[in-house]
């Protein structure tokens, strides 16, 4: 059983009641995704700013690849999800790079800034039911290592070397369970970004909501195995998510940031202050909109 497969295909059906229709490329179909004239319609849509900053993403979400149809063409992805429920929203924008300092890129799915407010949005639709990637670059060592000191009892993060040790294999522990669907990595990285921006004066200190947008697949047609192990799999994933005490490790990666990098940024009283004015909110699809506005 391939439930990422059947996830896809219970959103085609929920969203358009239908059960025929495939996008054609390199030779074969692929029933989990719009028809190509649906794709094409879609993308006709978006916005041309939408359109450039997707192009400009590092997912290459907009085009054929290897014979392959566009990513955001399938019906779990995440990009297609944001797409869909933000486009309404005035200056909101896609695919949000931030430096992270520590190493490489954070990338946001979505991102929008008002005079008083920051949100940040990351999303998963289809994600979470598929394994995900365990290994990090060696430069995350000391920050992985000043979070299991500055945070105890609440994370802790176990390194073990990886193949000719060019990188790292990691695995994250909230509490006593291990995160075995919330994607903490990643989720470091962003928060790495968030504090990157306001040590060097790139984002202007404001009340910053994070919200993670993740596809609740209770009322999708599945049945069966598929249904039981999507919606335990959903479930799990919340409750990682919600064991996570994300404004400490958000002070963490100031601390360090600090530490390493920008001794001479913020004061701690203007970090407690950041601190002190973050969210983070853990949103279905139903309860997103409400959210942004």
């Amino acid at each position: 059983m391939n439930i990422v497969k059947e996830f896809d295909l219970a959103v085609k059906q929920a969203e358009t009641n239908a059960t025929e229709g495939a996008y054609l490329a390199g030779g074969r179909e692929y029933d989990a995704y719009m028809t190509n004239a649906e794709w094409e319609a879609f993308r006709n849509e978006m916005s041309p700013s939408a359109r450039a900053e997707y192009g400009a993403g590092g997912g290459d979400e907009l085009s054929e690849k290897n014979g392959r149809p566009p990513k955001m063409a399938s019906y779990g992805s995440s990009s297609r999800m944001i797409h869909r429920l933000s486009k309404h929203k005035k200056e909101f924008h896609y695919e949000k790079k931030l430096s992270t300092t520590v190493g490489g890129t954070a990338n946001l799915d979505g991102f929008y800034e008002s005079d008083g407010r920051y949100v940040f949005v990351e999303a998963k639709c289809h994600e979470p039911y598929s394994a995900k990637k365990t290994a990090v670059s060696k430069s995350y060592r000391e920050l992985y290592e000043f979070i299991n000191a500055q945070m105890p009892d609440a994370l802790r993060i176990e390194m073990m070397p990886g193949k000719c040790g060019r990188y790292l294999n990691v695995e994250f522990f909230v509490g006593n369970e291990k995160t075995e669907h919330f994607d903490l990595k990643q989720m470091i990285c962003h928060l790495l970004g968030i504090a990157t921006g306001m040590l060097k004066g790139e984002l202007t200190p404001k009340q910053t909501d994070f919200i993670y947008l993740l596809y609740d697949p209770t009322d999708l047609p599945l049945s069966g195995a598929a249904k039981e192990e999507i919606e335990k799999i959903y479930a799990k994933t919340c409750d990682e998510c919600n064991a996570v005490d994300f404004s400490s490790l958000l002070r963490v990666m100031f601390a360090f940031l600090k530490k390493q990098k920008y001794p001479d940024s913020l004061s701690d009283d203007e970090i407690d202050t950041i601190v002190g004015r973050f969210t983070f909110i853990l949103a279905s699809q139903e309860f997103y909109p409400i959210l942004l506005q």
